[in-house]
């Protein structure tokens, strides 16, 4: 911590209880946590646009447009999924392969 500390006319200053310092150890609980949100947003948009393309596609009526765009948004979700799963397995390889944990879920 030596690295962050503030001195004022050689003296050092210590920051005040509870107060973060900073270093590795924070960075990976912040990054720890913002893959974790993004990981579950990304999934409930994808049940979000699956779902709509389900509704879409009930409710086309036999128009062939109308087809197309639900299949087209149902098929676009489903790589999006894929992509937000091989994000995952990508990420928990880098962190096996460097030890350090960046999705711990509770």
């Amino acid at each position: 911590m030596k690295e962050l500390a503030l001195t004022l006319g050689g003296v050092q200053i210590n920051p005040p209880s509870g107060v973060p310092a900073g270093g590795l150890s924070y960075l990976q609980i912040v990054l720890n946590n913002a893959l974790t949100i993004f990981i579950i947003a990304g999934i409930f948009l994808v049940l979000i646009f699956i779902v709509w393309a389900g509704i879409s596609w009930i409710t086309s009526g036999g128009d062939k447009n109308k087809l197309a765009a639900a299949r087209a948004r149902a098929t676009w979700a489903i790589i999006g999924l894929i992509i937000i799963l091989l994000a995952f397995f990508i990420i928990n390889t880098l962190s096996f392969f460097f030890k350090v944990s960046l999705l711990n879920f509770p």
